[in-house]
């Protein structure tokens, strides 16, 4: 079983990776890379609403 600080420290890895990948598709700026964006954004909110000490 993972451990949870080792989980945590695996999600803010993800998530540095999506934001990195989010940038340099914004840099892009083809509708399907604005898709992704799209993409990323929603999964970083949900990912917020389902953390701890979320106002949702």
């Amino acid at each position: 079983m993972v451990a949870a600080d080792d989980l945590a420290e695996a999600l803010e890895q993800r998530d540095e990776l999506l934001m990195a990948c989010r940038e340099v598709l914004l840099r892009i700026g083809t509708r399907e890379s604005s898709s992704l964006v799209a993409a990323i954004d929603t999964l970083l909110d949900l990912d917020d609403e389902a953390s701890p000490g979320s106002q949702r």
